[in-house]
């Protein structure tokens, strides 16, 4: 019965939604395959704890491949897989699919039949589903997911009455389906690692900020912080589209999720736990952290080993570079994990290479912004801002390696960054530096001789 009904949602979906090929997003030759586009249907029941997924995922496949392998939720008891409409074999392992073709083909679909009871998130403390809310995170595998290609994605989500939902890109419409609400959503740009979260309880709110549509999904407890939230966002949306590239997503929201552990970044809007939305907009007012990641996480992103960490590490000086500009303290966050850092023996530390899931905050945030901060006072404003615009330009949607970080920086800021890579990228630990200072009095006035010794390893940082 489940199955009978997601296919006839999937192909209302379909009859609903005309996909265009976006600007910038053309199939290149020398790729192994892309993802041209997702058509996810989901359909929660809140009584059973149950849910059922169909999933189509459009394929380029220039090179022909046979095999393509997803991350994939080992909740899921019911698995079907379909190439083209005809059977196709896969191998289910500990959190993934790999699907062969028996005929490859240069253009394909996918089609990807799910069921099963959820469970817990792997990553948040809460269940997937509850009485009033569904949370389907992008890292607990709820659909295929190819963690390195980025696609539009259609999205139709059936929910009882009196529910509210966010799903990547914009809302394209509601339709009754046997006493329940079918909501549609459309990525109208590429994403990747998107989310869908519907809860009974938020209290919704919509305005248009800069030409951009931004909206709010707050408790009734939090409606007080609502326009708090939409005026700085507005604040810090203009701030990054001059600093880093135009805001790349439909729209924007701020969401308020229960049981999460503090906020989140997921493409397109940011997410606070109740306790801790009260506890930053009673004190700073504002968030610019993860409105900040919202272009290094998920518009440009870091591939090799550590990239989810230095990547986030560098998109934390986006929120300093901010708090510069407005005037504003940065965060003590900042400042304790610095502190820590530099407090940290050298043995005790990791280069970028070393970085893992579980890597202590203070060797990514007390470290790494830091190191941006370094390099921007080197090469100075306007070069530092000529690289990274050329970064977002390059690898708008497209994931990059830490050496093609860098050779993008050269290249934009015409400078040689040897000495970064080398002497702060490379190397465990920070600078030891002896300082002693004199002074003496000349008449009314007053010589002052500072003196400052490296010891060890020398290092290029500005004074």
């Amino acid at each position: 019965m489940v199955t009978r009904y997601t296919n006839r949602l999937t192909r209302s979906l379909l009859l609903i939604l005309l996909y265009v090929l976006p600007p910038g997003f053309a199939r290149t030759a020398d790729e192994d395959y892309s993802i041209l586009s997702y058509d996810i249907v989901i359909e929660p029941d809140f009584m059973s704890k149950r849910i059922a997924v169909d999933v189509s995922i459009h394929i380029s496949n220039p090179s022909l491949l046979n095999t393509f392998e997803f991350g994939l939720s080992d909740h899921y008891t019911t698995v079907s897989v379909l190439a083209d409409s005809a059977p196709t074999t896969f191998e289910r392992g500990e959190g993934g699919i790999a699907v062969k073709l028996a005929r490859p083909s240069a253009d394909f679909t996918l089609r990807f039949q799910l069921a099963g009871s959820p469970g817990r998130s792997v990553d948040e403390n809460r269940s997937v589903i509850e009485d009033s809310s569904l949370f389907l995170l992008w890292s607990d595998r709820f659909y295929p997911i190819d963690f390195d290609k980025w696609a539009p994605v259609r999205t139709a989500l059936l929910l009882p009455p009196g529910f509210q939902a966010i799903a990547p890109g914009h809302p394209i419409g509601t339709d009754l389906r046997s006493g329940k609400i079918l909501h549609m959503y459309e990525a109208s740009r590429p994403t990747i690692a998107f989310s869908v979260f519907a809860d009974a309880r938020w209290q919704k709110s919509e305005s248009s900020v800069n030409g951009i549509k931004m909206r709010t999904f707050l408790y009734p407890e939090s409606v007080r912080f609502q326009e708090q939230i939409v005026a700085s966002s507005a604040d810090v949306l203009r701030y990054y589209s001059d600093a880093l590239c135009p805001y790349p997503y439909d729209e924007f929201s701020f969401v308020e999720i229960d049981s999460i552990f503090a906020r989140r970044a997921f493409p397109g809007f940011v997410a606070y736990s109740p306790k801790h939305l009260e506890k930053e907009f009673s004190s700073t007012g504002y968030d610019a952290h993860e409105t900040a990641l919202l272009w290094w996480v998920y518009t440009t992103r870091g591939s090799g080993p550590g990239s989810f960490q230095w990547t986030e590490g560098f998109g934390d000086y986006s929120e300093i570079m901010y708090a510069l500009e407005k005037g504003k303290p940065i965060s003590r966050t900042f400042q304790q994990f610095r502190d820590e850092y530099l407090n940290t023996p050298a043995t005790s530390d990791l280069v970028y290479t070393e970085l893992q899931g579980n890597t202590p905050q203070k060797l990514i945030h007390g470290r790494y912004p830091w190191l941006m901060h370094i390099l921007r006072y080197v090469v100075g404003d306007q070069a530092f801002a000529r690289g990274i615009h050329l970064l977002f330009s390059r690898y708008r949607y497209k994931t990059f390696t830490m050496e093609e970080f860098i050779s993008t920086l050269e290249e934009g800021t015409g400078q040689s960054l040897d000495w970064w890579r080398t002497e702060w990228l490379e190397r465990r630990g920070v600078p030891d530096i002896l300082v002693s200072c004199s002074t003496t009095k000349l008449g009314s006035a007053y010589e002052i001789k500072c003196t400052l010794q490296q010891k060890g390893n020398i290092y290029h940082f500005p004074l």
